[in-house]
């Protein structure tokens, strides 16, 4: 309790983090020999600015939730993983963190997610991971619970701030649903992907109300997130 009073509250990032990772989407600058050389300013401007602020966002976001998890390890590492992928850059060109209800984040699970780049600040929630379990799980929930689900994605203001549910979608209804005839319903037993975001310019990131707007779509996305966190248990 101490800790929560007496921690100082979160100022912003300094002009210095966008400018590196700006940097870093330069084929030229993207390898280890680079990066080595201008690690300080990681260090300073990105890695511990993302730690302070994730210690500010766990005790704001207990206020809104106490399964919110939020702590360090919230925090993507900059390094890619580039065994499967022809792009063998070994840095990402963003800075990157996700938290959920009851757990600290695995992908496969529901997720807020936000990251910052040169070109933009971006917040989402929901699944994004197309993990088969979790996918059957949420198609059932939806179809279960069908009336509450489009009242929490319907609803005035998150209607408002996100429009519709994004992310990938079967061609044909999936196995165990081909039967359905619920126009409504079909669209989101075809989705492979449950997700929305919101797109800033980047430099909302150098103030101190970045906690407020994170917090601010957190609790806009509560009752959605509580919908699928209940859909993959």
């Amino acid at each position: 309790m101490l800790d929560e009073l007496i921690k100082p509250p979160f100022q912003g990032f300094e002009k210095e983090a966008v400018d590196f990772l700006g940097k870093l989407k330069n084929k030229k600058n993207n390898n280890k020999e680079w990066f080595d050389k201008h690690r300080e300013i990681y260090e300073v401007y990105i890695k511990q600015p993302m730690k302070d602020l994730m210690d500010v966002l766990a005790v704001e976001c207990s206020k809104i939730d106490k399964d919110i998890i939020v702590s360090h390890k919230s925090i993507f590492r900059i390094n890619r993983d580039i065994r499967f992928s022809k792009d063998k850059s070994p840095y990402k060109t963003q800075s990157s963190a996700a938290f959920s209800l009851g757990r600290i984040k695995a992908t496969e699970y529901p997720l807020f997610y936000f990251h910052f780049n040169a070109d933009e600040f971006i917040f989402a929630s929901g699944q994004y991971s197309s993990d088969s379990d979790k996918l059957k799980k949420i198609r059932s929930y939806i179809s279960k619970n069908f009336d509450e689900f489009l009242a929490i994605i319907n609803e005035k203001n998150f209607k408002k701030m996100y429009g519709q549910l994004r992310g990938n979608s079967l061609t044909k209804l999936p196995k165990g649903y081909e039967n359905v005839t619920d126009k409504k319903l079909i669209p989101y037993l075809k989705m492979t992907q449950y997700y929305v975001w919101k797109q800033y310019k980047p430099d909302v990131i150098f103030k101190p109300d970045i906690v407020k707007l994170i917090t601010s779509h957190i609790k806009l996305d509560l009752n959605y997130m509580k919908f699928l966190n209940e859909a993959v248990k």
